[in-house]
């Protein structure tokens, strides 16, 4: 298999070691002959850029216009799978991972075109699961995004004070990398944040924002 992977790390909330397992269990399978990740951010991604340069991979920065409700499909990987599809003819296999959207039209034009089709097995389905030929089953836990529940959410608020206490109180290196990580930790919460939130969620969220303006 020659393979070429389209994989957005922000909207489908992948983690290093996620990204990671993916990129082994696809070299298993085949021959990953191109890879590109969407949604990435330096400061948020702190270290997939590591495996972005060892690899070589292509990366596309996040799409700062998009609501702020939940999980979303960018676009791009559509364009960019398309025209891989013209101009690589010899990729005969097109693994994707992505966030909440309707790739059937894409899926179904590739399928038509002879091509194989990956994604990786999750607990939960999506609209496009019934599409691909093939589910990668990987080795560390990953689920699609979901809201976080309250007591989710008051136990994320509890480990990032505490974290940022410790971090607060230090001025060196490894401390500003920390606080980094911190900022961006809490920003990507905040982007998940939905509209239909009761008194309780209010108060948790405004307490991530003023933790947000602190360490900035």
């Amino acid at each position: 298999m020659q393979i070429a992977l389209f994989i957005d790390i922000d909207n489908a909330k992948v983690s290093l070691p996620v990204f990671k397992d993916i990129i082994t269990q696809i070299q298993k399978t085949g021959k990953l002959c191109y890879c590109k990740v969407y949604g990435f951010n330096e400061r948020k991604h702190i270290k997939f850029d590591e495996v972005i340069e060892k690899y070589g991979f292509d990366s596309a920065p996040t799409m700062r216009y998009k609501k702020r409700a939940k999980s979303q499909l960018d676009t791009r990987i559509i364009i960019d799978a398309v025209n891989m599809y013209h101009t690589k003819p010899f990729i005969d296999t097109f693994a994707i991972i992505a966030g909440e959207g309707d790739l059937v039209p894409l899926l179904s034009f590739l399928r038509a075109g002879g091509k194989e089709l990956l994604t990786v097995a999750t607990e939960t389905a999506d609209g496009n699961d019934h599409m691909y030929d093939q589910k990668l089953t990987l080795s560390v836990h990953y689920a699609r995004p979901s809201k976080l529940s309250k007591k989710e959410l008051s136990d994320r608020l509890r480990n990032i004070s505490e974290r940022s206490t410790a971090v607060m109180s230090e001025s060196d290196e490894e401390a500003t990398k920390q606080r980094e990580a911190l900022i961006a930790e809490i920003e990507e919460i905040l982007a998940e944040k939905g509209d239909d939130l009761d008194e309780e969620e209010e108060d948790l969220y405004n307490s991530l924002e003023d933790l947000l303006s602190i360490l900035k």
